[in-house]
């Protein structure tokens, strides 16, 4: 078990208009960094998620392609005139469905993709965008890591995942892990991974301990998720999800069995901010 000196949860309901707050806040110990974010946008049954920290930006996912104007507002809002680097962690439709808008309107230096062929119109738009803005996109097939503001990204493909023979749908087995590391605090963004990806993550003891997971495929259930909990006993969790499709009741109760915090963007924008001693989940709740 990580060591902690002091962990608390926060819960503030405060009515502006619609609004309410809610709050989620761990310490532990560490030395300052520069504070890192990550924002969750709220765009369904989707992932489009914003991190920053010490002027760059970095985005995984983009969310469907009607998201891409909603993800391009929020970056130009924040006044984020360049993405350093944009990951899609695969090539569903809720994932990389946004990024040709997003291309097309904020200059992107770096663009990181699982390897494997896409099929769907959102992965030939993509592909598209890529070529018209003169980007040659990096296909992950081996872990890499690198820098972002005083974090530390791990980008991760599935090691011996292959695709099943006669298999129509096999994208979420390919997403791509990233882990960011940030003084004590680890995050954890697992894309679409499904139960053969987490067996093997598991079996291979491939991950550490986190602080903070993006819960798997919008927080639909397998048996497999409990192994991937018992290996990096996370404190908090974010699930991408939608009041049409919410995160499933077996879902939340394993999360609740193992003591770790969630927020669903069903019900709002979260934000995460960790300054390498401490995380908090805020979350804006529209009524």
């Amino acid at each position: 078990m990580r060591e902690r000196q002091f962990i608390s949860v926060l819960l503030v309901c405060a009515i502006l208009g619609a609004l309410s707050f809610f709050v989620f806040q761990q310490r532990n110990s560490g030395v300052k960094l520069t504070p890192l974010s990550c924002t969750f946008l709220k765009v369904g049954k989707a992932d489009a998620i914003v991190l920053e920290s010490g002027g760059r930006a970095m985005v995984i996912d983009t969310g469907e392609e009607d998201d891409g104007q909603e993800l391009v507002d929020f970056l130009k809002n924040r006044n984020i005139s360049l993405v350093d680097v944009l990951i899609i962690t695969h090539y569903d439709k809720d994932h990389v469905g946004g990024a040709d808008t997003l291309i097309a309107n904020i200059p992107v230096a770096r663009v990181l993709i699982p390897d494997y062929p896409g099929s769907s119109t959102e992965y030939t738009d993509f592909m598209a965008a890529l070529k018209s803005a003169s980007i040659e996109p990096e296909a992950v097939n081996t872990s890499l890591s690198f820098s972002f503001g005083d974090a530390l990204v791990r980008v991760d493909p599935p090691k011996s995942y292959e695709i099943p023979e006669g298999a129509i749908e096999y994208d979420n087995n390919f997403s791509l892990l990233a882990t960011v590391t940030h003084g004590s605090n680890r995050l954890l963004f697992t894309g679409d991974i499904e139960k053969e990806r987490i067996n093997e993550l598991v079996s291979e003891a491939q991950l550490p301990e986190c602080s903070f997971i993006k819960f798997p495929h919008h927080g639909i259930y397998n048996t497999a998720q409990e192994d991937l909990l018992k290996l990096i006993k996370p404190r908090y969790s974010v699930i991408c999800s939608s009041d049409k499709h919410p995160a499933e009741k077996k879902t939340l109760e394993l999360l609740k069995k193992y003591g770790v915090d969630v927020l669903e963007t069903r019900h709002g924008k979260i934000t995460l901010i960790s300054d390498g001693l401490k995380l908090e989940l805020h979350q804006k709740v529209r009524h």
